[in-house]
């Protein structure tokens, strides 16, 4: 009769994306400025190493610094990169980051293929992207450049609350009329909801377990 063992198997460990990313685009920026002086000069082959590897550098810095030099550090890389696009035409960027093959978005009132190509046509397919970069970049329909921008706009609102302002979501909802509340922490450690119009708090109340009965 034959015997089967059950060994574990060798669990294999997850590459460090970041660094993988970060060494790409540090090592191709540090080539380039050495070459070409300032990024104005920087050739097409370097600008799309560097947007790819860049974009993706951030998207996977998943930890988000709490202190204000390390946000202002990466609001900087994030500004870097942006720069380093926006010297690119749209047909351009297409080759780094290809739109989504989504064409339903008309029906679920979303930006798909369909409307972002009609964007491009409409900007000029062939034209620097220039001034117009972070418009060009919310307007263009990629989950990896999508996640780069909320990456952006979540830096440059951290930075604002630290002076003191309000949070780019909380200054839109605001101009809405959208009440808008901020969770934290009472000193009990419970957690609570702030109004943030009129300053009243509520207690955070957690759903009951379906499983949960009450024993009368």
């Amino acid at each position: 009769m034959t015997r089967l063992t059950v060994i574990d198997g060798i669990k294999k460990e997850k590459p460090d994306y970041f660094s993988l990313y970060s060494t790409a685009f540090i090592n191709t920026f540090e080539s380039a400025v050495e070459q070409y002086s300032i990024i104005k000069k920087f050739d097409l082959d370097t600008r799309r190493k560097l947007v790819w590897s860049g974009v993706k550098m951030i998207n996977a810095s998943k930890s988000r610094s709490k202190d204000r030099k390390g946000l202002e550090i990466r609001f900087g890389l994030i500004s870097t990169i942006k720069a380093i696009a926006s010297g690119l035409t749209p047909r351009e960027f297409q080759t780094v980051f290809p739109i989504e093959k989504s064409y339903n978005g008309e029906k679920y009132e979303m930006k798909d293929y369909f409307y972002t190509k009609k964007y491009i046509e409409e900007f000029g397919e062939d034209k620097i992207i220039g001034e117009d970069i972070e418009e060009f970049l919310m307007e263009y329909d990629n989950w990896t450049v999508r996640f780069f921008m909320v990456g952006m706009m979540s830096v440059a609102s951290d930075i604002r609350r630290m002076e003191g302002g309000k949070g780019l979501a909380e200054e839109f909802f605001e101009d809405q009329g959208i009440t808008t509340y901020t969770m934290t922490e009472d000193d009990k450690g419970k957690q609570i909801l702030i109004n943030n119009d009129t300053g009243e708090v509520q207690k955070v109340r957690k759903p009951r377990p379906r499983w949960l009965k009450v024993v009368k």
